[in-house]
């Protein structure tokens, strides 16, 4: 059995929630703007993707800060590093260089957002084992991952909320 090499539960951020966030790096002394789209995220870092040439000039270990802010989670001054940078499969496909997936991994977080994160990472993840399990009632409205989450499970109860 491999060892899980994250040390924080990661947990996939829907596609249409939110804008897109941008990255502020610095390449070759001047300071570059990225923008990208939250693919998952994690206390320790974030999966995004994104469009664009701009990410060409990245390397691994390239620093990074940017503000965050998603339905439930603001957060203000994070700091991290770019751990991977890989082209993407239309990129690929495709033979461009305008689609990239970044992992960022968070140097500077406040223990407030880390916290907040889990708890979105262990409800997202309590109510996946519910569902693969059948169970009913998988869905509350307290659950910290509900304004972001776009499961058949939630939008089935929303519905049956309104009537």
């Amino acid at each position: 059995m491999i060892p899980e090499r994250r040390g924080h539960v990661r947990f996939p951020v829907i596609s249409n929630v939110g804008e897109p966030i941008e990255l502020d790096v610095i390449v070759k002394g001047k300071e570059v703007p990225i923008v990208g789209y939250i693919l998952n995220l994690s206390a320790g870092g974030i999966g995004l993707i994104t469009l664009g040439k701009e990410a060409m000039q990245l390397n691994e270990g390239t620093p990074f800060k940017m503000d965050l802010n998603l339905a439930s989670v603001e957060m203000q001054g994070v700091e991290g590093t770019i751990t991977r940078i890989q082209k993407g499969r239309k990129a690929q496909l495709h033979h461009t260089d305008d689609e990239w997936f970044l992992s960022l991994q968070f140097t500077k977080l406040k223990s407030a957002f880390a916290q907040q994160i889990n708890r979105m990472a262990e409800d997202w993840s309590v109510c996946e084992t519910k569902i693969q399990m059948r169970l009913p009632d998988v869905c509350f409205a307290e659950c910290s991952y509900w304004n972001i989450c776009e499961k058949p499970a939630k939008l089935k109860e929303t519905k049956a909320a309104k009537k």
